[in-house]
């Protein structure tokens, strides 16, 4: 039976990618409403999918740093024959 392990984000993720996704936002944000190649580039339907992913991505970043979301899982095959090398043999002896 494979032996499953969860890997969580260190706990420093929030404190310091949170702000950058944030200011990353307000400049998107500034150039969709204030600057007017803005408006006619990304325009309230771009601004509001862009607002949804890093929303998203946000809240993801902070459920894998607080431990409630494992951001990978790790499986180990539980073997109860031990393999060759450890036995001190190579594959090509027989």
């Amino acid at each position: 039976m494979a032996k499953k392990m969860k890997a969580y984000l260190p706990r420093w993720i929030p404190r310091v990618i949170l702000p950058v996704i944030l200011l990353m936002w307000a400049f998107i944000t500034y150039s969709a409403f204030a600057t007017p190649s803005g408006r006619d580039e990304l325009g309230l339907v771009g601004w509001a999918v862009v607002t949804i992913v890093f929303a998203l991505v946000g809240v993801m970043l902070w459920l894998m740093s607080t431990g409630k979301l494992p951001a990978y899982i790790i499986e180990i095959e539980d073997t109860d024959e031990p393999s060759d090398q450890s036995r001190g043999r190579s594959r090509n002896e027989p």
